[in-house]
């Protein structure tokens, strides 16, 4: 009888099967192992899926002037077609107005062809109708207006306004930098020629206007080329209503409208820029500093000129001026906190302010009181200065004390006392050196901490150098008048000897003044009229005192400009 346990195993069928499944699993399990282990080694290659392929640049190559053929060819029906209106136009078959309009919807179908190119992102499709649009409306325009003579000025002026707006709108807003610049250009240009062959300055002067102010909300670079066409249109306008050429030219320039648009003009800008200066903070960059000192002699200052030749009277005009003035000053100190004060915003707004305040005042005041009026005004800024530590007031007291020394003609007075026979002074020039002299004691007798800024050193010492050439010179009439040349020149060396020694002097007991600059130019212009006016003229008791006058200054002047200060 034979025993279970030595029956062999392998003949189970069951058994065969359970085999077979270990050892399948066993081989999977062996693949799995050497795919780690050969992703595991440095160089091996990893199965990718294969990329698409890019397209070859031979073949870009063939579409890329393909595409540029056609739209060119695209862009040559377009014109065709432009020509086919004006052919119809000129045989007859369309009447010239119609033409004419026909021409121009023609054109504005172009330009919002050029807007739904832009849509859809085809920059070079939208470039090319836009210029084709241009290109269209801008030469029909002009033929209408000069050869056709079917559009007025004023019609011409608002159609082609109204296409260079449409078209650089179309360009800025999809981002086409280089149409918005053709546009415009090929705009202002078209407007100039218009306004030289109708003569209607006024009607055209308007659109340059409107056109330049809209550009103003744009921003950007696109301002420039506005703005200057603006100020030349407004420019030539005052030139032409001031002396004109023929009777028609004066009939097409009447004063009241001349004068509106060239206020209009500073209106306009000052306006835009003083807004933007209390709102914006840092809006001030150089086209508002290099458009206001153009505006202001052009617009102001041609409507000043307009007003006088017309004889309607500038009163207006400068109470106005005043007025912008104190504005402004108060805006600057009102809205721009202290510590902001050297910010180009509070110093385009005082200086705007100073500016109209000298162009304004001459229209009101006589030579006389003028004078009288800007010293007080100085005198009043440079004691606010000081007193609120204001470096900014200080120096438009100085200045404006200055505009008092010119209005007066006490620079001419001292260059005579000094060059040709002294002559009595009237009162505005003694005021005005009270005034010079009073300015500089008043920047002197208060002084904040620390060293002086060097804007109140230099008003300083320019208030201080004319009051003491002024005093010396009015020195030379408390002298009895000199029966020789000689004599003359003597005393005029003493004179400038002693103004040496007496702003070395001042130089030492009060340095806050600087007056110590004038020591070494003084004694260089004393040595040199020597030479030049006493040798020649002189004698030996005049060359005596005048040696001598010029010899003391030579030794005392230096040591009390190098003396420390006590």
């Amino acid at each position: 009888m034979k025993s279970p346990v030595s029956a062999p195993a392998s003949g189970s069928p069951p058994a065969q099967d359970e085999l077979a499944a270990v050892m399948a699993l066993l081989r999977q399990l062996e693949d799995r192992v050497a795919s780690l282990e050969a992703l595991a080694q440095p160089g091996a290659a990893v199965r990718e899926t294969p990329a698409p392929a890019a397209p070859q640049p031979e073949a870009a190559a063939r579409t890329a002037p393909a595409a540029v053929l056609g739209l060119l060819g695209r862009t040559s029906l377009v014109l065709a077609g432009a020509f086919l209106i004006r052919v119809c136009t000129e045989g007859g078959e369309l009447p010239r107005l119609a033409g004419v309009v026909l021409g121009l919807l023609y054109a504005v179908v172009w330009a919002l062809a050029a807007h739904r190119a832009g849509a859809k992102a085809r920059a070079l499709d939208a470039a090319c109708h836009a210029l084709a649009c241009a290109v269209i409306a801008y030469p029909l325009l002009w033929e209408a207006t000069t050869r056709f003579a079917v559009l007025p000025a004023a019609a011409s002026a608002a159609i082609l306004l109204a296409i260079t707006a449409l078209l650089m709108a179309v360009a800025l807003r999809h981002a086409l930098e280089g149409v918005a610049w053709t546009v415009a250009l090929a705009g202002l240009g078209t407007g100039f020629a218009l306004m030289a062959a109708t003569s209607a300055i006024p009607v055209f002067c308007a659109m340059f206007l409107l056109f330049s102010g809209a550009t103003l909300r744009l921003g950007g670079a696109l301002r420039w080329p506005a703005a200057l066409a603006a100020d030349a249109a407004i420019l030539s306008m005052a030139i032409l209503a001031v002396a004109p050429r023929s009777p028609e030219l004066a009939r097409n320039l009447p004063a009241p409208a001349v004068l509106a648009l060239a206020l209009a003009l500073v209106v306009v800008y000052l306006g835009s820029f003083v807004v933007r200066a209390l709102t914006v903070p840092h809006s001030v960059r150089a086209f508002e500093v290099v458009q206001t000192l153009l505006i202001l002699p052009i617009g102001f200052g041609g409507a000043v000129r307009v007003a006088q030749a017309s004889g309607t009277g500038t009163a207006a005009l400068g109470l106005a001026g005043l007025a912008i003035a104190l504005g402004c000053y108060g805006a600057a100190f009102t809205f721009v906190r202290r510590q902001t004060e050297g910010s180009p915003d509070f110093r385009f707004l005082t200086l705007l302010a100073l500016l109209l305040l000298l162009v304004s005042s001459p229209i009101l005041l006589p030579a006389g009181w003028l004078s009288l009026h800007f010293a007080l005004l100085g005198l009043a800024a440079a004691a606010l200065g000081r007193r609120f530590q204001r470096p900014s007031l200080v120096v438009h007291g100085a200045v404006l004390l200055s505009a008092a020394a010119l209005a007066s003609g006490l620079p001419g007075l001292i260059g005579r006392a000094f060059v040709a026979a002294p002559a009595g002074w009237p009162w505005p020039p003694l005021v005005v050196l009270a005034g010079l002299v009073a300015g500089h004691l008043i920047l002197l007798a208060r002084r904040g901490p620390g060293p002086a800024p060097w804007a109140l050193r230099l008003a300083c010492f320019a208030l201080g150098a004319a009051g003491l050439m002024g005093l010396a010179a009015l020195a030379l009439l408390a002298v009895p008048a000199a029966d020789s040349p000689g004599n003359l020149a003597a005393l005029r060396t003493a004179a400038l000897a002693l103004a040496a020694m007496a702003a070395a002097a001042l130089g030492r007991w009060l340095p806050a003044g600087d007056q110590g600059w004038m020591v070494y130019p003084l004694l260089g212009v004393t040595a040199i009229k020597l030479l030049l006016q006493d040798v020649p003229q002189g004698r030996p008791l005049t060359l005596t005192l005048a040696f001598a006058c010029f010899g003391a200054a030579l030794l005392v002047a230096p040591r009390l400009a190098k003396a420390p200060a006590p």
